[in-house]
């Protein structure tokens, strides 16, 4: 079995969030946001939507825009674990999860998406964002998008 460096990294990244997540939990202002980014190959308007006390929705779409080629557009749709914050000021906030995909690549196909992230709190009205996304196309892939959120 071939294994790929990117397999590696993402699965190293949900394994540290795992670990250094406290076994005791901590209370936790909710919140919400809406909010854009950059990724490898873009832009991306993300946001997350809390559907219960650690399970989130965070939809995203993501334009991977070339001079020279067409524009792609990826719609991703995971429900992510929101992790109790590793550090007691309770500002960063890690999350994995996985969920469905789209895409207008090669006539358009549809697959799964597996997350993982960390938001930080760096006001009542602001959160940045990071997260890995591991696209299960025809083609795998791994994007990252790094971005700011409106909380609400």
């Amino acid at each position: 079995m071939k294994l790929h460096s990117h397999y590696l990294c993402i699965w190293g990244f949900v394994g540290t969030i795992l670990l250094t997540t406290p076994i005791i939990a901590t209370a936790r202002a909710k919140y919400n946001y809406i909010g854009i980014g950059a990724t490898d190959e873009g832009f991306a308007v993300n946001a997350k939507i809390e559907l219960a006390k650690q399970l989130s929705v965070r939809p995203a779409v993501l334009a991977d825009v070339e001079v020279d080629d067409d524009t792609e557009i990826t719609a991703i749709a995971p429900i992510t674990y929101d992790f109790e914050s590793p550090f007691k000021n309770g500002k960063f906030l890690p999350f994995a999860g996985a969920g469905l995909s789209g895409t207008t690549r090669d006539d358009g196909s549809v697959g799964l998406v597996v997350t993982g992230g960390m938001d930080y709190r760096a006001s009542n009205k602001l959160t940045t964002n990071s997260s890995v996304i591991w696209l299960l196309f025809d083609d795998e892939r791994v994007n990252f998008i790094v971005g700011l959120g409106f909380n609400f």
